[in-house]
């Protein structure tokens, strides 16, 4: 069966009639149902991927993001959670920062440990990650393992951020506490300014005014539990 390139037809972007029209030449299109649309742009897909692995130009990966942004779109997925789905795996499973080739791909256990199932009798003791809530908050993006519903205590969170937390707030009930695994930044508490780097923990005591910025990898404890009713925003910051 011929793909619809080799009928001379195929996807292309909303502009690209009214260019060709424009030269001088003509064209006949069609607009199709999402449905019709979708299964074009996967053939696209292939088709954009071929020209990037052959050209190796920079300009043909945008194309393929275009294209898989409006997959996702068709598909009921916004730009915004497509980001969120990809952050989520890397932060399961890493990126490809450090080039790494798995030489026993076949295997794929090693992927998919199996747990035993925690014992009914204890509360909860593990919290993993694929069950833990990932949330954006002024550019900082956020894995909560734990709240108050699970431990009144304290509250456990991965964060991440390539520029700091784009806001100065208080918290009037609880203290926060950080550990900083990769990057460095500055925090600044109640307009005093502390560098941070790797292997530091900052504690910021409960009723204390703060924000910071930074490349930051790091876990984030508040004691007792996090409550939105007792967080006070106090200005938005620019980074």
């Amino acid at each position: 069966m011929k793909s619809s390139t080799e009928n001379g037809r195929k996807a292309v972007r909303d502009k690209i009639p009214e260019i060709i029209r424009n030269s001088g030449r003509g064209c006949a299109t069609k607009e199709l149902s999402d449905p019709g649309f979708l299964v074009e742009l996967e053939n696209k897909l292939g088709e954009e991927l071929a020209e990037y692995l052959q050209s190796k130009e920079l300009e043909e990966l945008a194309d393929l993001l275009e294209v898989i942004y409006r997959i996702a779109e068709l598909r009921g997925a916004s730009k915004e959670s497509l980001e969120v789905l990809r952050l989520q795996k890397k932060l399961e499973k890493g990126g490809f920062e450090k080039n790494m080739l798995l030489l026993n791909a076949h295997d794929e256990k090693c992927l998919s440990p199996e747990f035993p199932a925690d014992s009914e009798e204890l509360p909860r003791i593990v919290f993993r990650r694929e069950n833990a809530e990932l949330i954006e908050k002024h550019r900082v993006w956020m894995r909560i393992y734990t709240t108050k519903d699970e431990c009144k205590s304290a509250a456990v969170l991965y964060q991440e951020t390539e520029a700091g937390h784009a806001e100065e707030f208080v918290h009037e009930k609880s203290d926060f506490f950080y550990y900083i695994l990769e990057g460095s930044g500055i925090w600044v508490v109640e307009d005093r300014e502390f560098e941070v780097r790797a292997g530091d923990v900052v504690v910021v005591p409960a009723g204390k005014r703060f924000w910071f910025r930074g490349n930051l990898k790091q876990i984030c404890i508040t004691a007792p539990a996090w409550e939105e009713k007792y967080e006070r925003h106090i200005r938005d910051i620019e980074l």
